[in-house]
């Protein structure tokens, strides 16, 4: 307690190494999370630093990591836990033959390994694509077959005709039979209309229609037919509602402006035979259908080989993640050495006084494995230090009030610690405001009920909120224990 009330003392150290075992001393100096590095280059901007190179390629890595993982949660995977974070720091950097790599030959064999699984994926979302464009097609084509068909063997013949007025001259017996002939043949091939098919969203079904009509002033006669099946979007995965849309007219002109309108409002036209050829129709309708069986088998097989790859890729994510993040905060750290001497570089920064021989060994041990003949150099700055940082030690119980308590300002260096008071008296202050037995009995059991899976929920992976009441779980169940006393003191 006598050390939570100061903060710990701090001492400020020159750091060289060689440039070969830069990488593992970073390395174990971050598993013991004791020591803060300054910015030896300030006047170098991001691009000019010496590791930059690395940076990017950690960068690049964690983009093709986001790509998994958005993949995976397009199957609705859940990424599978790595283990623990200090369990993930103890293991030696290996690779899968079990021997020992470099910084560097862990990170090329990474980009390597992501790399392949990103060509492979991007590979078959592609031909996904493709092919639930054409199978989409397929069913589009289908239901424009169907709904046409029933369209003028249904509505058709119900549709009145007008009939063509005769001159006044009286014409006849033979020549009003031949007249009768001739108009007869006049009247099918004037009243025979032209007719545009096609699929349009449900959604513009409306602004379709009033478009058309504003258009062709009209002379249109439009007829649509709902798609009861959903059509799945190739390039996002969302189920629209569409609609098969049949168009009769009689101008030319009124067709290039119909097809204009089909493209503004993305519907997709289809040629269809003669709907009188009934023959042509249904044998074109089974072609269709055998296609569309087929189309969809190729389609599921893909789906299954892309939903096994992300069933791969759920497991290894989040260590792979680990292994970036890692391996992006040493080359960040390294940006903030100076190369003073070649093949060796030098750092400066602050460590915890009861850890500066921790520290040493950890780099003549680093030096030590990879058979550096030149020594490692950890020595005190002189005096005078620039302003030393503010570390606490704090354990699972304090670390809530200390977090609480950083929320409104970090003490500085050497100075009493607020956190120690805030423990002692905030519980006790608000559950005398607070002194209400059924809120004080619901903070008491959620903080036991958290106390009580304190160590399931350590090694689970919670949410930002979840994760919040998890650290501050012990104050929770102070809190509520003050509620009950005060509430009982009354009594």
């Amino acid at each position: 307690m006598a050390r939570w009330f100061r903060s710990e003392p701090m001492e400020y150290i020159s750091l060289i190494v060689n440039e070969d075992a830069a990488h593992d001393c970073l390395a174990d100096l971050g598993n013991k999370g004791v020591i803060q590095f300054t910015d030896l280059n300030p006047d170098l901007t991001p691009f000019q630093r010496r590791y930059v190179s690395f940076v990017k390629r950690c960068d690049e890595l964690e983009r093709r990591l986001r790509f998994f993982t958005t993949q995976c949660e397009n199957f609705e995977l859940e990424i599978a836990m790595a283990g623990s974070i200090d369990g993930f720091l103890d293991e030696p950097l290996v690779n899968a033959q079990g021997q020992k790599e470099s910084g560097a030959q862990l990170l090329e064999h990474l980009e390597g390994e992501l790399e392949q699984y990103e060509g492979q994926l991007k590979e078959l979302n592609s031909y996904s694509e493709k092919l639930t464009t054409e199978y989409n097609e397929k069913v589009e084509l289908q239901e424009v077959l169907e709904k046409a068909r029933r369209f003028f063997m249904t509505d058709a013949p119900r549709l009145a005709v007008s009939e063509l007025t005769t001159g006044n001259s009286a014409p006849t017996a033979g020549d009003r039979e031949q007249g009768l002939l001739d108009a007869d043949q006049a009247r099918d091939m004037d009243m025979r209309f032209s007719s545009i098919t096609g699929v349009v969203s449900t959604e513009e079904k409306a602004r379709f229609e009033r478009m058309i009509f504003r258009a062709t002033r009209g002379n249109c006669y439009v007829r649509f037919a709902p798609i009861q099946q959903p059509i799945t979007d190739p390039q996002t995965g969302a189920l629209t509602e569409k609609c098969v849309f049949i168009v009769f007219y009689k101008s030319p002109t009124i067709e290039t402006k119909l097809k204009k309108i089909c493209d503004a409002f993305d519907a997709h036209r289809y040629s269809l035979p003669d709907m009188d050829d009934a023959p042509a129709v249904d044998r074109m309708l089974t072609e269709n259908a055998q296609e569309l069986v087929d189309s969809r088998t190729v389609l599921l097989k893909n789906q299954d080989t892309r939903y096994r790859l992300c069933q791969m890729l759920a497991t290894k994510v989040e260590r792979w993640t680990w292994l970036v993040l890692r391996e992006k905060s040493i080359y960040h750290s390294l940006n903030q050495f100076k190369a003073d001497v070649s093949g060796m570089l030098r750092g400066e920064g602050w460590v915890i006084a009861t850890e500066l021989e921790n520290v040493r060994d950890a780099v003549n041990r680093a030096h030590a494995n990879m058979d550096m003949a030149m020594p490692s150099l950890v020595d005190h700055v002189a005096k005078p230090w620039p302003t030393p940082p503010t570390h606490f030690t704090t354990n699972k119980f304090t670390y809530g009030y200390q977090e609480f308590v950083n929320t409104y300002g970090i003490p500085r260096y050497q100075e009493a610690n607020p956190a120690l008071f805030t423990a002692a008296t905030f519980p006790f202050l608000f559950g005398v405001m607070y002194g209400d037995v059924g809120h004080g009995l619901f903070l008491f059991l959620a903080g036991a009920a958290l106390i009580w899976n304190e160590k399931a929920n350590d090694e689970a992976r919670l949410s930002e909120m979840v994760g919040g009441l998890h650290s501050g779980r012990y104050m929770i169940f102070m809190m509520g224990f003050f509620c009950r006393l005060r509430w009982t003191h009354l009594q």
